[in-house]
């Protein structure tokens, strides 16, 4: 159920493909998930049989009188215009990133810069599969995206409530999310 009379948040969470947007998105979502999943047709395929083409959109209430109303890009630089269109009105980007995954980080940099170049939205940058020996940890992904370690942090986005409260105390800091 959509609730009203609410501070409302848009966090647009954008990332590589296959990083964990929409995983993250639909275990945050306590409303229907929208989804514009197609079949992958490309290079995608080999890593997923499904991927974002234009948006995901989910709501989540972290915390009394909010409203988190979460915009997931799609990760491929083919659809990058609906990454501009997705952040208007955003007050912060998410970026994750595969942390097993040297491809992932390589277009990281990419993504991570491009918006970098277009907003000054507040940032927080989320590796995924710690879980996997050898994935590259906070601390490495800061020193090669070249940013404060303070802006890094690990997150499984298939547990909803460690990432609804990592997102809310951060973005809360930042400045982001206010909870009036």
């Amino acid at each position: 159920m959509i609730k009203t009379g609410l501070n409302i948040v848009k966090l647009v969470v954008t990332e590589p493909v296959n990083a964990g947007k929409t995983t993250l998105i639909r275990s945050l979502g306590d409303v229907l998930v929208i989804c514009t999943n197609e079949m992958a047709t490309d290079k995608v395929g080999a890593l997923k049989e499904h991927t974002t083409v234009a948006m995901d959109h989910g709501i989540c209430y972290p915390a009394e009188g909010l409203a988190l109303h979460l915009y997931g890009t799609p990760g491929q630089r083919r659809f990058d215009f609906m990454w501009e269109i997705l952040a208007v009105g955003a007050s912060a980007v998410l970026f994750l990133v595969d942390g097993s995954d040297e491809q992932s980080q390589q277009e990281l940099k990419y993504i991570y810069n491009h918006f970098g170049e277009r907003t000054d939205l507040p940032a927080l940058v989320a590796v995924t599969r710690q879980d996997i020996a050898g994935s590259m940890q906070p601390a490495e992904v800061a020193t090669m995206l070249g940013i404060s370690v303070e802006h890094v942090v690990s997150m499984d986005p298939r547990h909803s409530a460690s990432s609804k409260a990592l997102l809310l105390s951060r973005f809360t800091a930042a400045g982001a999310i206010s909870r009036s």
